[in-house]
């Protein structure tokens, strides 16, 4: 089993060519990326992309249209999540009537599944871990006593929506400064702390890089099977929010990894006499 954060080691020299292949897959034709796009997981023609990608929405419904474009260069889209996935419908219908029958609903329908209150749930359908520790969360409790008013957070207030993104180190602040600041009085010193300890949690993968180099492949993977586990605990516990447990795990976890990277230092002397 490969590391989630290293993968295969890879040769020392690397052809240049390789170097141009994501140019290459990005400069392919727009029709075809836009045919493969209109199927479904199954094979079937997607009714929802064949419409919604539809230029003239641009001008008609500029809101579908921007929607659409959000979707179409996602994660999501890579992952095979479509429209009907989070909105409902029928996306082997060939008609509007039967494609949004009656499943489809805006985020403004209390019933909806991209309604601000179920959101989190909607995602959780994919993302279960993560939901789960969002659900042990002040957040989450805040999320529904608040629900008539809309106000959250919920997990589009960090991530966005359709083209959803995962913080980091320049972006984290500003996001818990929506609610979190002097202004509101509501903890303004959590953006720091949050910053500094998502900082800290990032510089897992380079000790992750420097173990999966220099080390034994076979101890490796017994040691980054290990490892893997608690950085994806570590992912959960961010979606709880309790900086205290996020803190010190992360330092347990480093520690370990700083431990690893020493016994690999004192053992290059003995490989290269």
């Amino acid at each position: 089993m490969q590391s989630a954060w290293t993968g295969k080691r890879a040769p020392r020299s690397r052809c240049p060519a390789l170097l141009l292949l994501p140019l290459a897959i990005a400069l392919l034709s727009s029709a075809e990326a836009r045919a493969d796009a209109a199927e479904t997981a199954t094979g079937a023609r997607n009714s929802c992309v064949e419409c919604h990608r539809d230029p003239d929405f641009l001008v008609t419904a500029k809101k579908l249209y921007d929607y659409y474009q959000e979707w179409d260069v996602s994660v999501h889209r890579q992952e095979g999540v479509s429209c009907e996935d989070c909105h409902g419908g029928n996306p082997r219908a060939r008609d509007k009537k039967g494609a949004h029958g009656t499943e489809v609903s805006g985020g403004l329908t209390a019933g909806s599944p991209v309604s601000f209150e179920n959101i989190p749930s909607t995602c959780g359908g994919c993302h279960d871990d993560i939901y789960e520790g969002f659900r042990k969360s002040n957040h989450f409790a805040h999320l529904l006593k608040k629900q008539q008013e809309k106000q959250g957070p919920n997990c589009v207030t960090c991530h966005g929506s359709i083209n959803a993104t995962v913080l980091n180190v320049n972006t984290v602040k500003k996001t818990c400064e929506r609610c979190h600041n002097e202004e509101t009085e509501n903890h303004p010193e959590i953006p720091e702390k949050a910053s500094d300890m998502l900082n800290r949690f990032l510089s897992i993968q380079r000790y992750y890089r420097y173990i999966g180099i220099r080390g034994e492949p076979a101890d490796t993977q017994t040691f980054f099977a290990v490892m893997d586990e608690r950085v994806r605990d570590l992912s959960v516990r961010w979606h709880t929010f309790d900086l205290p447990k996020i803190d010190s795990e992360t330092r347990l976890v480093i520690d370990q990894l700083k431990a690893k990277r020493a016994e690999l230092r004192a053992l290059e002397p003995a490989k290269n006499p």
